[in-house]
């Protein structure tokens, strides 16, 4: 995997989202045609997304595993 772009804020996500967005990026430049610039923004803010919805599923089977108790 080449890097595309360096973006500051790629520097502030964890390893995991950092690596998804640059995978996602890499897929939008070659698939959409989009300039590295405005793939690596939609990809950070996709990345981001995913990272959110996976927290939000975690903490929600946390709880619903402390409401079975």
């Amino acid at each position: 995997m080449k890097p595309i772009i360096n973006s500051p804020e790629l520097t502030y996500l964890s390893p995991t989202t950092r690596e998804r967005a640059l995978i996602i990026a890499q897929q939008l430049v070659t698939s959409q045609r989009l300039s590295p610039k405005e793939a690596v923004s939609m990809a950070i803010s996709m990345a981001k997304n995913w990272a959110v919805k996976n927290v939000n599923r975690r903490v929600w089977k946390r709880l619903k595993s402390a409401d079975k108790e």
